[in-house]
């Protein structure tokens, strides 16, 4: 009869031993995972660590990971060139007779822009539905390039912050106006719960010297950038310049470049002088068409053939904001242009 007893205390106590050794490893191996994640925190070096998913949390170093992942994304868009030019009559060089009817490039901003179409080379499409550039008021019009969905997110918070403005004041917004609101807007998703940074960036380009009812009067073409974290940027010192004669064309990028090109594009364009305005289109098609390597191509079965359409854009006072769409064909060494 004792035997039972003796039998069923010896495993009792085995099942205590084993209970008590599967706590202790459980106890180790925690200790081992928050002294890992301790270090990992410590030098900010974890991808996974505790501020990579956080908005408002720093790291370490100083820097908001979901931010700077969000700059990195606008910097992976279609590549954007813009040119300010000032007055013609500070462009101009001296012309022969075959170009002395042809018309000089208004003073204002240009815009390029290669059109993907979400990869596809199907004829049938157009267009995306997504506007690249969209016009604010008479002298403002913005562009963006990252992620398209927040591009045009953010053109309508533009738009409507310039009717809201035109309605309550009855006078067009701004640029001062424009570009603190709509950074605000673009700041305030860095800090929201539940919501991540906008992943695109915004090219403001600005007539500025005809804009008399918004405060812009002795300004020239100016140009700004918001980035997603909501900074705003000065690209171009034509709109800190009163004198006439201290103003030149600018050009400036934005969107994915390659930074050697991107060098020497904007040596080439800065010393370029352009006595018409397809001059102007020319370079700037050129310029896109050299740095955008994934563009689709079409190409005929028995032919070598390859095009690729381009956004091309002329904002100035006289005739307003004007988009073509542009089609490049190359055959052979051969190339055609044919506007839409």
């Amino acid at each position: 009869m004792k035997r039972p007893m003796i039998s069923l205390c010896f495993s009792s106590r085995i099942q205590r031993n084993m209970t008590s050794m599967y706590y202790c490893f459980v106890s180790f191996i925690i200790v081992v995972s928050l002294f890992h994640h301790r270090i990992a925190f410590a030098d900010g070096s974890s991808i996974g660590s505790r501020h990579s998913y956080s908005l408002t949390t720093f790291d370490p170093s100083g820097k908001l990971d979901q931010v700077g992942r969000a700059v990195r994304a606008s910097m992976l868009g279609a590549p954007v060139v813009a040119l300010s030019i000032p007055s013609s009559s500070e462009t101009m060089v001296t012309t022969t007779d075959s170009e002395s009817s042809a018309t000089p490039p208004e003073e204002g901003i240009y815009i390029c822009i290669p059109l993907r179409f979400l990869g596809t080379t199907s004829p049938l499409i157009i267009d995306d539905g997504t506007p690249r550039i969209v016009p604010i008021s008479s002298s403002i019009c913005i562009c963006h390039t990252g992620v398209g969905a927040d591009g045009r997110a953010l053109c309508d918070i533009a738009v409507r912050l310039a009717l809201d403005y035109r309605y309550v004041y009855g006078e067009e917004i701004s640029l001062e106006e424009l570009l603190e609101a709509l950074a605000e807007k673009v700041q305030e998703m860095t800090m929201k719960a539940g919501a991540r940074p906008y992943g695109c960036a915004l090219l403001v380009a600005c007539l500025g010297s005809g804009n008399v009812d918004g405060g812009d009067k002795g300004r020239g073409a100016s140009m700004y950038r918001i980035d997603p974290s909501g900074s705003v940027e000065l690209l171009n010192a034509n709109g800190d310049f009163n004198s006439e004669n201290e103003r030149k064309s600018s050009i400036e990028f934005l969107g994915k470049w390659n930074s050697q090109k991107e060098k020497d594009l904007r040596s080439q364009l800065d010393s370029q002088q352009y006595t018409t305005e397809q001059q102007v289109q020319d370079a700037l098609i050129s310029a896109v068409g050299v740095n955008d390597d994934s563009s689709p191509t079409q190409s005929a079965p028995n032919e070598e053939k390859s095009s690729q359409t381009f956004l091309y854009a002329s904002f100035t006072r006289k005739g307003g904001l004007r988009i073509s769409r542009i089609t490049r064909e190359t055959r052979g060494d051969d190339v055609t242009s044919t506007s839409v």
